[in-house]
């Protein structure tokens, strides 16, 4: 596993290393464009206005990686990394217009969809959804690259809307200083070590090489920008960054899901924290009789801003639980399929039991948000 791992952490140093460099420089460009996040009190309570654009400096560092990668590695699987960094790279454009045009929500997720669709139906990512669902209950082929079925058809749908809400998720939880860079680079280790140790079993080998560079790459990229971004921020990365971030977990889920169920399943616990915010945001919200699109202050870790934490130790916080329900998604390291299912099923009572004993799906309205005396964030 760790031999696996040394031979991609240069990739990683080197997304670091262009996103670190890039930063600063995308920062006084956004300046001068005037593509700022203007602090209103409510949703965005930092303290002064903030340049966007951090996620061009992301994508930088993620792409050039990723490029690195394709000329250094002969057995790598081009055609599926080179479809997938061109849908990211669309993705993270698409991102950076909404921030400086404000795309309406219903062109945000067509656009969205129709990136998606194209790059996994080209790209086979995703296409082994339900033949990894089915194969213990029903003698299905394994898909083929490039032969359109209708498990490849059905894949494809589902695999877009997995991606389309894990953008959703990264781009939620993008709410305080450091939060969504910190939480996605420990994510991205998670899945670095995930996708380590299923190359050394041999089970999906056509893609051993894409998980293990997109991981890595995003790690590096991640920490670099958090550099500038751990409060108080210095540049937020706006949705041209959050997006991306949740495009290259949500692929990486899918790509997981050919090593097998367990490891579709550890995919989906490393990737927890997002999705829980989201769930418990969307749940407070109907609660409340509001719509579920509608943005307000019913995230985690608004919650624990409300309720007297500083941004620094809420973000803390998150790491810390992200770093914990990602050590969870290794289960499938250790663990056969069986065991792994009943762990994930206490660890999921665990945590709803604890957000009822916290009372943090109350339907009441939270307290005023602080003075704006903490940068947080740009969500």
């Amino acid at each position: 596993m760790f031999d696996v791992m040394r031979d991609y952490l240069s990739f990683g140093a080197l997304a670091f290393v262009v996103t670190a460099v890039t930063t600063p420089l995308v920062a006084v460009l956004a300046r001068r464009l005037r593509v700022m996040d203007m602090p209103d009190q409510e949703l965005k309570p930092h303290a002064r206005p903030t340049p966007y654009m951090g996620g061009v400096a992301i994508c930088g560092g993620w792409a050039i990686a990723i490029l690195a990668a394709m000329a250094m590695l002969p057995e790598m699987d081009r055609s599926m990394l080179i479809w997938l960094l061109v849908g990211g790279v669309a993705i993270s454009i698409m991102g950076l217009l909404d921030d400086i045009l404000e795309l309406p929500a219903r062109i945000r997720i067509l656009a969205g969809a129709a990136i998606l669709l194209i790059v996994l139906l080209f790209s086979g990512a995703g296409h082994e959804l339900v033949w990894m669902a089915l194969k213990r209950f029903v003698d299905i082929p394994r898909p083929v690259h490039g032969a359109f079925t209708w498990p490849v058809a059905v894949s494809t749908v589902l695999g877009v809307m997995l991606v389309l809400g894990a953008c959703n998720s990264t781009n939620l939880i993008d709410g305080l200083d450091g939060l969504s860079a910190g939480v996605t680079a420990i994510i991205s280790l998670g899945f670095f070590l995930l996708a380590a140790d299923l190359a050394g079993r041999g089970l999906s080998r056509d893609a051993d090489d894409v998980r293990l560079v997109l991981s890595i790459a995003m790690f590096g990229a991640t920490v670099g920008f958090l550099l500038f971004n751990f409060n108080p921020a210095r540049i937020f990365m706006g949705d041209a960054g959050s997006i991306l971030l949740g495009y290259n977990c949500g692929v990486l889920i899918l790509l997981f899901a050919g090593g097998g169920v367990n490891w579709a399943f550890g995919g989906l616990m490393v990737f927890a924290v997002p999705v829980l915010d989201t769930a418990l945001a969307i749940v407070r919200r109907w609660r409340c009789g509001k719509p579920i699109l509608q943005g307000d202050r019913s995230h985690f870790y608004d919650q624990l801003v409300d309720r007297g934490y500083s941004v620094r130790q809420v973000v803390v916080i998150c790491y810390a639980l992200t770093a914990i329900y990602a050590a969870v998604g290794l289960a499938p390291i250790w663990l056969r399929l069986r065991y792994i299912l009943v762990l994930y099923a206490i660890v999921l009572v665990l945590t709803v039991v604890g957000i009822v004993w916290a009372r943090m799906v109350r339907v009441d309205d939270p307290r005023p948000a602080p003075p704006p005396s903490e940068s947080a964030g740009s969500a």
